[in-house]
């Protein structure tokens, strides 16, 4: 990954397709040849590049103890490519947690490689054969392997913008487990994506895990994270926990990188002192794709989202106004309605995810997981749903792909959907072909199993008849589906390990088919956690999952700047929060309650960088913590940002559109509209501010109390001035930070004095 030249005079250099040149130097003093990828046009680009001792900027090498902790035996430099063997003591999710900690033990790990042959077939493609030796004296092989790089520019846009090489690795007769590619990357350089980060936004010198869980409860934030962490089973999770990790990243120096794999990874960024990455993955054959990008990163989440597929427009009702998240029957509901009507609030939706009904048990009052509309929970549903209907408000609902299997009501067991579910075969089962035992604490489960098609069919009966039939609902939360074990077995015969991140993109698919089979895809919204790669084809829009009712940078309102920002770079590109945050904690020396305070921050962070304007009354539907129907002035607050998004509908389907043809996100990071701009890039400042769209900047106050607010103006080609929406006020490009006023109400949001949307925005606001 490093721009220097090759001191070797034993140098083949190979042309693949007219935008990349692959040079392989066979005399590399460390034992093991060197690969090099550039520009065709721009040699001094490296778009990837094995470690050797030339490529570092301090020539250090491995100590014994960094050697065997990282299984090798005599090379001081790792080879581009090596083999291992590791056995995973226990699984690394357990009751959908991430708990991969001191569970795996190294075995073996190969210490060298040779090239045995170069083949170009074609001129897009060049075929590399090899050997991978156990030790650097290379008289034990382990393996032989094939590694084909392919042209995947095929048009004018690429070749205009950037580029991408396609990679496939086959292993031949090789005994181990584990593929490491070892790559390098200077100290300095900068690392951004891995899908859906909420605390790490450059990765440089950290490891990041590629397997997606539960995000958990405060990720760090004490003492609620080491409580959890030690008494309940990992619940706390960590700072790199995540519902939808992804294994792309993309980089300062116009380069990107992504695995087709869906195994477990790991990219350590630690590796020689940060000056390497090691790419780990769970299994072979191995395949993926490399990019170059010319100007700006959105030429790489363009040619990226041309793979993982792409988000498109949402229905223009969920772009009118609020969707209010409610539950507690329909005397409470309806209550709490007319109070926000009464206010003047401008409601689009009311989402009841109790629709179903309750389980009551030691952990609270829990949705039950039978998917179906509960007369006990909503005996007259149908007149609430004709009276908010009359209101112009859509109804919407919530399902997972989770079957409960002890209903609170022993009678209904029998007929349930666990006990149909069960016996039919469809949900993922264990070594004994049985279903596999699930439990949430009291609620015990069944997961559907996406690769079984008969499965696959019976649920989307569900949501056609259930959902959208019986209760109405022109959109649903599309829980959880990161509960995979990896020693379940699968209908297709596909290993748990190998599906466990794939499973979010089948349950998405599974979710948008049922819509499209009903011809109704233009007219319903569902919101999706979990994710991995290929998620955004099928995804209708995203939530940030489960934050907690703070303010802070691990888990709190500010891990969404952060999250909206790193997902939108790896396909993302219609994303929205829980209003006001989700998670409320009660335990002995741990309390997070929702402030109001909190509450209208979040309101005003969402109107000016959601997809969607979704409220949810939290984890604990309690007084003590604040509620968009709680007093005048908070629904006056709730009501003003509820009228600004509606007005913004417009705009965003701008943005949607370039989402739907080219991938770009709704929010997005500054450096994709400004990489000229070196303050842009940096990790603090991206925490503090971002992108919505390519018009408006918002620098949202992630600080309880704080009424001042410290923004950067970036500057770019043409940049003269940028102008606050609420004030007017002009600020210049590129100069020092300045300090503006924040008063609740009053995000701080600006925009281009060019932008032909920001003066009727600010002519609007002046009005409210």
């Amino acid at each position: 990954f490093l721009a220097l030249p090759l001191l070797s005079t034993a140098l083949s250099s190979y042309d693949i397709g007219s935008l990349f040149t692959l040079s392989i130097d066979e005399s590399n003093t460390s034992g093991s040849p060197l690969l090099r990828v550039s520009s065709a046009a721009n040699p001094d680009v490296v778009v990837i590049e094995s470690l050797s001792s030339s490529a570092l900027s301090e020539v250090e090498v491995l100590n014994d103890g960094e050697k065997a902790s990282k299984g090798l035996r005599g090379s001081a430099i790792p080879p581009f490519l090596a083999l291992g063997t590791s056995k995973v003591t226990k699984g690394p999710i357990k009751e959908t947690q991430y708990v991969m900690k001191e569970r795996e033990k190294w075995f073996s790990r190969t210490d060298s490689m040779s090239i045995t042959a170069v083949n170009q077939p074609s001129p897009d493609s060049l075929v590399i054969e090899g050997t991978i030796y156990r030790s650097s004296n290379r008289d034990d092989t382990e393996a032989t392997f094939t590694l084909t790089f392919s042209s995947a520019t095929a048009n004018p846009f690429e070749a205009a913008s950037g580029a991408s090489l396609d990679f496939d690795l086959q292993v031949e007769d090789g005994h181990g487990n584990r593929v490491y590619l070892n790559l390098a990357s200077p100290a300095d350089e900068k690392v951004y994506g891995h899908g859906l980060q909420y605390t790490s936004i450059n990765h440089k010198s950290k490891t990041v895990p590629i397997i997606i869980s539960e995000q958990g409860i405060g990720r760090g934030l004490q003492p609620i994270t080491g409580f959890l962490n030690t008494f309940v089973g990992g619940a706390g999770g960590d700072w790199h926990t995540t519902y939808g990790c992804k294994p792309i990243f993309v980089t300062d120096r116009n380069r990107g990188f992504m695995l087709k794999n869906t195994e477990a990874s790991i990219f350590d960024y630690s590796l020689l002192s940060s000056q390497g990455v090691e790419i780990e993955v769970w299994g072979y054959p191995l395949s993926g794709a490399i990019y170059y990008y010319r100007d700006t990163p959105l030429s790489f989440t363009e040619m990226l989202t041309e793979y993982t597929g792409r988000m498109s427009s949402l229905p223009t009702w969920t772009q009118e106004g609020a969707i209010v998240g409610l539950e507690g029957g329909s005397d409470i509901v309806e209550e709490k309605m007319a109070a926000l009507q009464g206010a003047g609030v401008k409601m689009v939706g009311l989402w009841l995810q109790d629709w179903a009904g309750l389980h009551h048990s030691y952990d609270g009052d829990r949705l039950q997981w039978n998917w179906k509309l509960s007369d006990e929970q909503y005996p007259d549903w149908n007149d609430l749903r004709s009276g908010m209907e009359a209101s112009g408000i859509k109804m919407m609902t919530y399902i997972n792909p989770y079957f409960q299997a002890n209903l609170d009501d022993p009678d209904a067991i029998p007929s349930s959907q666990y006990t149909t579910g069960d016996a039919a075969g469809y949900f993922i089962k264990n070594s004994a072909n049985e279903t596999y035992p699930f439990k949430s604490g009291s609620i015990k489960f069944g997961c559907l199993d996406v690769t079984n098609p008969e499965a696959v069919e019976w649920m989307k009966d569900i949501i056609k008849e259930n959902l959208i039939g019986e209760a109405g609902s022109y959109g649903w939360m599309s829980d959880f589906g990161e509960a995979v074990p990896f020693d379940a077995v699968m209908h297709s015969g596909i290993s748990g390990a190998e599906h466990h991140n794939e499973y979010p993109e089948l349950w998405q698919k599974l979710n948008r088919d049922a819509v499209r089979e009903l011809g109704m895809d233009d007219d319903i919204a569902f919101f999706s956690r979990s994710a991995y790669s290929k998620s955004p084809g099928n995804a209708r829009v995203f939530w940030l999952g489960d934050q907690l009712t703070t303010f802070d940078e691990k888990d709190g309102l500010n891990t969404v700047v952060i999250a909206q920002q790193s997902g939108g770079l790896t396909g993302h590109s219609l994303a929205h929060s829980d209003i006001g945050g989700y998670t409320v904690v009660d335990y002995p020396l741990a309390h997070y309650h929702r402030s109001t305070e909190l509450l209208k921050r979040w309101i005003e962070l969402e109107a000016f960088s959601g997809s969607m304007f979704r409220t949810h009354v939290g984890s604990s539907f309690e007084d003590s913590d604040a509620q968009v129907w709680d007093d005048e002035d908070i629904m006056q607050h709730f009501g003003k940002f509820a009228k600004v998004f509606g007005y913004l509908k417009d705009y965003r389907a701008s943005l949607f559109e370039k989402a739907e043809l080219r991938g770009w996100p709704v929010a997005r990071s500054m450096f994709m509209e400004f990489p000229g701009d070196a303050k842009v890039w940096d990790e603090s400042l991206m925490a503090s501010q971002l992108m919505f769209g390519s018009d408006f900047l918002v620098a949202p106050v992630v600080t309880d109390g704080d009424v001042t607010k410290g923004v950067y103006f970036p500057t770019y080609d043409g940049c003269t001035q940028w102008v606050s929406v609420w004030t007017g006020q002009t600020y210049d490009c590129g100069g020092p930070e300045v300090q503006v006023e924040a008063a609740l109400g009053y995000i701080p949001v600006f925009y281009k004095s060019e932008s032909q949307y920001g003066p009727g925005l600010k002519d609007f606001l002046a009005t409210l």
